[in-house]
Formats: structure tokens, sequence, C-alpha cells
């Protein structure tokens, strides 16, 4: 393909000027021809004719939905969109009209197309940061006649999707080089084929037999609802807690996520994420105590495997987290693997928890900032990778030794270098390398420290093997 050996971080090529082409959160449409090598090789002049036709069809789509072509390798289109609406449109557009176009029998054209929405840096008439690598990535899975759309532009054009068209979920799946895996949805139209080969990526192997949990994001029920951070972290943190538990099979924060703030039952999630249980629970924090209500749902029963509610001082928080993990391991060995609950399967457990903590500290203060700084990174802007830099440096003042707020703050320098929203890039990777190896020299075992590191080499240095 084409396309990705054109792509590094950004493309240097100079197509069109910016004052034409959208700025801040964009909308990419990618595209190539499925076989076009062999293609040019075995059917050189058809294929000349072809592409001809091909190039005009695209680009009269892209450009009648407020589109901008910024870049073509040979038969591969990059498009920018200031909407992803628009985006879909032109990608459904132009699906239509090249399925619609009757082409020569030795020559026929099959476009495969993906679409993601990003911050990106724009400069000398070309875009820079990593949704152009996202986007790269999830077209290189797909096939011809297939769009791909990634989940956050699906999420901002679900409720204004063109006439007789839907997104259907193709599962989560991992995509090169990109370290959280993704749910990752095809374009859907009665003009357009459904049926493709699977995607050209692994899906994680699911062991039936092995109890699997998904850990929603609680609920936030203080009386001034400004406790989101703190909800979304804990849950959050649970899950990390949970998915380095031997014999459980945790769902990814991505695809858990995926429900906040709709109404969706407990059952139709359990299905959608193929799992046999469910931790839900609400925070409601005033001053400096904090009740937090938690709750192991068994679906096929439709009843509760373990609740527990804590009335706690804040400082106390650590503990509680702890408290849940371990209750929640407990519950799923004795429930649904028959394991017995006695005094050294509680010891045993409580072990297993505190290892999996491991990096976190004891600081109560510095865990609230680590959680703001996690929740601001979550949010990818310029603006809140700046907040997330200052809550994870107040972090390691608070508590130098927590290797995960450390590790933290290495992802966030890496983005603001990445996306170039640091004036110095390399000062921005270098600072992004002395806190992950910080975080290393606290705990040399530490996963995120070494998915820090394995970024900055991938996104700076170009060490792929080192990655």
């Amino acid at each position: 393909m084409q396309l990705l050996a054109g792509i590094k971080y950004g493309m240097p090529a100079k197509l069109r000027s910016t004052s034409t082409l959208p700025s801040g959160t964009v909308t990419f449409l990618f595209t190539d021809v499925e076989g076009s090598t062999r293609l040019w090789a075995t059917e050189h002049d058809a294929m000349k004719v072809a592409l001809a036709r091909h190039d005009a069809l695209l680009r009269e789509c892209i450009e009648a939905h407020g589109g901008h072509v910024f870049k073509t390798v040979g038969d591969a289109f990059c498009a920018a969109f200031a909407t992803a609406v628009n985006a879909l449109e032109a990608a459904l557009a132009a699906q239509r009209a090249l399925r619609a176009e009757r082409w020569p029998d030795q020559a026929a054209i099959h476009a495969r197309m993906a679409l993601h929405t990003g911050a990106a840096e724009m400069r000398d008439g070309d875009y820079f940061g990593p949704p152009l690598n996202h986007v790269a990535r999830l077209l290189a899975i797909g096939h011809g006649g297939q769009t791909l759309v990634s989940e956050i532009t699906r999420d901002l054009s679900r409720d204004r999707l063109p006439a007789d068209t839907t997104l259907k979920s193709l599962g989560e799946h991992s995509l090169k080089d990109l370290t959280r895996r993704e749910i990752v949805f095809q374009l859907c139209h009665l003009d357009l084929p459904q049926a493709f080969p699977p995607l050209k990526t692994q899906l994680a192997p699911v062991d039936e037999t092995m109890p699997s949990i998904a850990v929603l994001p609680f609920a936030d029920l203080s009386p001034d609802k400004d406790q989101e951070y703190f909800t979304d972290g804990l849950a959050e943190e649970l899950l990390n807690v949970l998915s380095k538990i031997r014999g459980l099979r945790v769902t990814s924060r991505t695809s858990a996520f995926h429900f906040k703030g709709k109404d969706v039952d407990i059952p139709t999630i359990a299905q959608k994420l193929n799992v046999a249980t469910v931790l839900e629970g609400s925070v409601r924090k005033a001053g400096k105590r904090v009740r937090i209500t938690a709750q192991l749902i068994q679906v096929a029963t439709d009843s509760h495997l373990w609740s527990e509610t804590y009335d706690r001082e804040l400082e106390d928080i650590l503990a509680v987290q702890d408290d849940i993990a371990q209750s929640v391991v407990k519950e799923l060995r004795s429930a649904l693997m028959g394991e017995k609950r006695d005094a050294s399967a509680s010891a045993a457990v409580k072990a297993e928890v505190q290892a999996a903590a491991k990096g976190r500290g004891e600081n109560a203060e510095a865990y609230r900032l680590y959680l703001h700084g996690r929740f601001f990174e979550d949010r990818i802007t310029r603006e809140d990778a700046a907040k997330a830099v200052g809550y994870y440096r107040q972090a390691v003042e608070t508590d130098p030794e927590y290797a995960l707020a450390w590790a933290g703050l290495s992802r966030v320098y890496s983005d603001q270098a990445g996306y170039s929203w640091d004036s110095d890039i390399i000062e921005g990777f270098g600072r992004a390398r002395e806190a992950a190896q910080r975080a290393l020299q606290l705990e040399p075992d530490l996963a995120e420290g070494h998915a820090a590191l394995g970024q900055i080499r991938r996104l700076y240095d170009w060490d792929w093997k080192g990655a």
C-alpha cells in the first residue's frame, strides 16, 4: 500500500494553501485502491484510464461535501473536513459513485477508505500529528469497497447520519503501533456491499470459561456534579488493577467507557462486551468525606454477587480502591471458578492486588492529582494537555516516587511534542524520555513506564524494534 509508505508523523508534501484547509479538530478521510500495485504491473494501460476516472470521482465527491484534498500518494487520497458528518457523506458518495461506475473487466477499482477525527497541527499546507498515523493504520486493516470509521468519528456523527446509513460495530481491534485497542465501525448503506472478510488485525482470543468483567464509569452523585475526574479515574484505576490479575478477562477502558452517559441496560452492555459480570458504582463527595457504592452484577442471573458502601475520609481512598478490587476478585473466583473463600485465598488475592497496583504510591493527595491528570490527558486537546501536565507535575511534587504519575507525565509530554503543541519538539520528547526513565527507575517492571518509553521510541526515535 502506497499511502503508509508516504506517512511518518506528518506529510511533507505541500499541495494546498493553509488558508483553505480546516484547522483545529479535523476529520481525515484516507483512501487507496486495493491491489493497485499488481494491476499496474499487469494492466498498465487499463489502469491508467481507470485511475484517471477514479481520481476525478473522488475529487468531485470530496469537494462537493466541503472537503479538501491535501495530498495524493499514487492512487491514495488524503482529505480533510471541518466536520465528521461531511467526511462521512463524502465517503458514502465516493463509494456509491465508484460502485456505480462501469470499470474495465481487467481493471475494476475497489477503494478502501478510513475516517478518523483529531486535533492535528497544520504547517505549510500540510498536517502533522498522531491523527494521521491513526487513520492510516485504520485504512490498512480494511478491504476494497469497505469504509472504516473510528470510534470518535462515529460519536461525532451518529446523530446526523445520511439517510439509509448505519455504522456497524466490527468489535474491538488493535491498530499497529497504537497502544490502546478500539472499537472499529463500518459505514453501511443499501447501495454498498455489507459482507467483507475479517479485518486484517488479530482479535484477542476469548476464553469463554474465564471469569470476565466490564468496569463501567462510576456515577457522580455529588451535589455539584463536579467529580467526573474522580469517578472516571476511580473506575479506570480499578480496571487497570483488575486487568493485571491472573485468570480474569477485563474489557478495555475504551469499550467499557463507550457506554458512559447512555441509557443502555446492564444485560445489553454485557452482551455487547461479551462479559459475564459488570462492576458499577457511584461516588458522592462532600468536603473531605466520600461515599462510594460498588456492586458486582452477574448478568445471567441478574443478581448481585457482591455490593458494598464505603463512608470514608478522602485520605482513605486508596484503601477503599484496594478493598473493592480484592472483593471483586474473591467473589468472581468463588462464584465462577469454585475457589474457596478461606484465609489463605484472601491473603493471596490481597498480595495479587497490591502487586497489580505497583507504582501508585500511598499518598491520597497525590492520587487525587493523578486522577485529575488522567482525566484531562484523555481529552486530547492542547488546552487539556497543558492542564494534565500541571496536575501530573503536582502529583510527582507531592509524591516524588509516584511512578504512575511520572509515566503519565511522559505520555502527555510526548503528545505535546507529537502534536506540535510544544514549541520545541526536541526538548518536548527529551522531557518525555526523562519522565519515562524516572518511572522505570522507581518501578522497573511498570507496564505504563515501558509503554511511555515505547511511545517515544516510535514517534521520535523511529526505533520500531525498540518500541
